[in-house]
C-alpha cells in the first residue's frame, strides 16, 4: 500500500477535517502570502524606482551647489571692491565693511545655500570671517592651514578642494597681474544641506559621499545601521551603469549608490523602509492573525459538522455489525434521525426486513433441495436396476442367437443413461448424432427400416457444444406425427452448419407438415412435451440467444435449433457403458 494511504485518514470525520485542511485552508493560506508577497514586492520596486529617481535629483543638485562654490570663488576674485578691501584694509570702516560682505555673500546670480560660508584674509594680517574681523592669532591659525599650503608656488593652481566632515575650497586670490592678493577660503556642509535638500522631498532619505576607496567623506550617523560590505560591494561591481540598486536586509533599507563623476565620488542614499512599509508589517500582522481565528472557527465549525455527519454513520455502522448476532433483528430509531440520514434510516430498516424474509426463504428452498435431492438419490435406484436388467435381457438374447434384441438393448441403454446424467448439459455433436443414431436403430427395428436419415455436417463441427438429447425429440416428433399417416419410405436430413457466430441444427422430414399434424394434435388426450422440454432448456441454458422454431418446408416440416457456436478440444470419455457393446 502506498505512503499516502497509510498516512490518510480512515475515518469518516478524520477525512473531512483533513481535507478542508489540506484542500481548502492550506491552498487558501498559500494563495495570500503569494499575493501579499506580491503587493509587497511592488510596493518595494515602486519605492526602489522612487528613491533611484530622488537620488538623482540630489546628485544633480549636489553638483549644481559645488559648481557654484567654485563660480563664487571666480566671482570674488575678480570683484573690485573685495580687491579693494583686501588690499587697502584702511579704506573701509567696520559698518561698510560688514554691509560689502553681506551683498558679497549671497549674489543673486548664484543662490548659494545657507550651508556655504566664506572667509577672506588679506596679506597684511586682516582676517574677516563672514564679514567680522578677527585678531592676529586668528589670522595666523586661518593663512597656516593646510589647504593653503604649496598655493604660493609658482606654477602651482591657486586653489584646492579639501575633503573632510565638511567640503573646503581653499584659494589664493590673484589680480590681473597674477599677483597674490588675499586668502579665501570656501566650506560646504554635507549633512545640513543633505538635511534641507532632502526636507521637502518625497522620500526622507540618508545620504552619505564615499571616494573611490569606499571610505565616507561625509560621516551620517543614519548609515551605522547599513552593512557597509554592501555597500562596497556595490560600488565594485558599479560598472559602467550610473546607478545601483540593493535591498540590504540587515537593515531593512533600500540601498542607492550613484556615481559624480566630476570628483570621483558616490552618493550613497538609505531609505528604511520600516518607515513607509511599517503600516503593511502591521497590516500584516492583523490580516494573519484574523485569518488564524478564521481558520480556527472553521476548523471548529467543520469538527463539529462532521462529528454530526459521523455519529449517525457509526450509529448505522454498529447496527449493521450487531444485525448478523442478532439474526437481522436490528433496528434504527427513525425519529432520531433528519434530513438524508432520516431517509438511510428507513433504506437499511426497509433492507433488513428484505433481508430476513430473503433469508427466510433461501431456508425454505434448502429445505426444498434438500428433499428433492433425496427424491433424485433414491430414484437412481430404479435406472441401475433397468440398466442392469437391460443388460440381462442383451445376454438372453445373445444365447438365443438373436442378435437384434441385443443391440436394441444396448441403444437403449445408451439413451437411458444420457438422459439420466444430470452433470452434463452439452456435449459435442458428434456424441449427440452418436445418440441419434441409437434412437434411430431402435425405431428402424419398429418400422422395419423404412425411415432414410441422411447426415448433413461442416467440416469443424465435430466437437460444436449442444444440448443433450436435443436432436433426438426433433426425430422422435417427425417419426410419431410427421410419418404415422406417410405412404412409402420417410426420409430425414440432418444438418450442422454455422453462421456468423451460430450454430444452426436443422431436421427436415418429408411428413405431413405442421398443419395436418397440429389437427391430430388437438385430438390427442394429452399434450407431448418434447418440444417445450427443448425450447425450456435452451432458455435456461442460452437466453435469447438459443432458439427453436418449426416451419413448413416443401415436402414436409423444417425445425431449426439457433444457439451460440461453441467448440471443445477433443476428448475421450473413460469408464465402461452399462450396456456394452454397442457401436451403432
Amino acid at each position: 500500500m502506498p505512503l499516502w494511504k497509510r498516512l490518510w485518514p480512515q475515518k469518516f470525520k478524520n477525512r473531512l477535517f483533513a481535507a478542508v485542511v489540506l484542500f481548502l485552508l492550506l491552498p487558501f493560506f498559500l494563495v495570500q502570502i503569494y499575493n501579499y508577497r506580491s503587493i509587497e514586492q511592488s510596493v518595494s520596486s515602486e519605492f526602489r524606482e522612487k528613491a533611484g529617481d530622488q537620488t538623482e535629483i540630489v546628485k544633480a543638485a549636489l553638483t549644481t551647489e559645488i559648481n557654484r562654490m567654485f563660480m563664487f570663488y571666480v566671482y570674488l576674485e575678480r570683484d573690485s571692491s573685495i580687491h579693494e578691501l583686501l588690499t587697502d584694509p584702511g579704506s573701509l570702516d567696520a559698518a561698510e565693511t560688514a554691509n560689502l560682505f553681506r551683498d558679497k555673500a549671497r549674489p543673486q546670480s548664484l543662490e548659494l545655500s545657507d550651508q556655504i560660508t566664506m572667509t577672506l584674509a588679506d596679506l597684511t594680517g586682516q582676517l574677516y570671517e563672514n564679514g567680522i574681523p578677527q585678531d592676529a592669532e586668528a589670522y595666523t591659525r586661518f593663512v597656516g592651514e593646510p589647504g593653503f599650503s604649496d598655493l604660493t608656488r609658482m606654477n602651482s593652481d591657486s586653489y584646492r578642494w579639501v575633503q573632510g566632515d565638511i567640503l573646503s575650497l581653499y584659494a589664493i586670490l590673484l589680480d590681473s597681474r597674477e599677483q597674490p592678493f588675499g586668502y579665501l577660503r570656501i566650506t560646504f556642509s554635507y549633512d545640513h544641506w543633505f538635511s534641507e535638500a532632502s526636507k521637502d522631498l518625497l522620500l526622507q532619505q540618508y545620504y552619505v559621499l564615499m571616494n573611490r576607496e569606499g571610505q565616507p567623506i561625509s560621516p551620517s550617523d543614519s548609515f551605522r545601521s547599513v552593512d557597509l560590505a554592501t555597500v562596497h560591494a556595490m560600488i565594485d561591481g558599479f560598472g559602467s551603469r550610473s546607478i545601483e540598486q540593493q535591498i540590504d536586509y540587515d537593515s531593512s533599507s533600500i540601498l542607492t549608490v550613484s556615481y559624480i563623476h566630476n570628483f570621483d565620488w558616490y552618493l550613497i542614499a538609505s531609505l528604511p523602509l520600516n518607515t513607509y512599509l511599517g503600516n503593511m508589517k502591521e497590516i500584516e500582522r492583523h490580516y494573519f492573525n484574523s485569518y488564524l481565528l478564521l481558520s480556527v472557527i472553521l476548523l471548529a465549525v467543520t469538527f463539529l459538522i462532521s462529528a454530526a455527519m459521523s455519529r449517525p454513520i457509526a450509529l448505522l455502522r454498529r447496527r449493521m455489525a450487531e444485525s448478523a448476532e442478532m439474526e437481522l433483528n436490528t433496528r434504527l430509531k427513525e425519529t432520531v434521525f433528519r434530513g438524508e440520514m432520516r431517509d438511510l434510516a428507513v433504506t437499511f430498516n426497509t433492507m433488513m426486513a428484505d433481508i430476513r424474509e430473503l433469508v427466510q426463504k433461501l431456508k425454505l428452498e434448502e429445505r426444498h433441495k434438500e428433499a428433492l435431492h433425496y427424491q433424485m438419490l433414491a430414484a437412481q435406484m430404479n435406472p441401475h436396476f433397468l440398466l442392469n436388467t437391460l443388460n440381462t435381457v442383451k445376454w438372453i438374447a445373445l444365447d438365443k442367437g438373436d442378435e437384434n434384441i441385443s443391440e436394441v438393448c444396448i441403444a437403449l441403454g445408451k439413451l437411458l443413461e444420457t438422459s439420466l446424467n444430470s452433470d452434463v448439459e452439452l456435449i459435442p455433436l458428434k456424441s449427440e448424432l452418436e445418440l441419434l443414431q441409437a434412437y434411430l436403430y431402435i425405431q428402424n427395428f419398429r418400422y422395419e427400416g423404412k425411415v432414410d436419415v441422411k447426415i448433413e455436417m461442416e467440416e469443424g463441427l465435430t466437437y460444436a457444444l449442444v444440448p443433450k438429447l436435443s436432436l433426438q425429440p426433433l426425430m422422435e416428433n417427425a417419426m410419431k406425427h410427421g410419418f404415422s399417416e406417410l405412404e412409402g419410405n420417410s426420409r430425414v436430413i440432418v444438418r450442422a452448419r454455422r453462421m456468423g457466430r451460430s450454430l444452426i441444427l436443422e431436421l427436415e422430414d418429408n411428413g405431413i407438415g405442421i398443419a395436418r399434424a397440429e389437427q391430430k394434435t388437438k385430438l390427442r388426450d394429452r399434450k407431448g412435451i418434447g418440444l417445450a422440454n427443448i425450447r425450456q432448456r435452451l432458455r435456461l441454458l442460452f437466453h435469447e440467444d438459443g432458439e427453436l422454431t418449426l416451419t413448413e418446408s416443401k415436402e414436409g416440416t423444417l425445425a431449426r435449433i439457433t444457439i451460440p457456436l461453441l467448440i471443445s478440444d477433443p476428448y475421450q470419455s473413460g469408464g465402461a457403458d452399462h450396456v456394452e457393446g454397442f457401436t451403432g
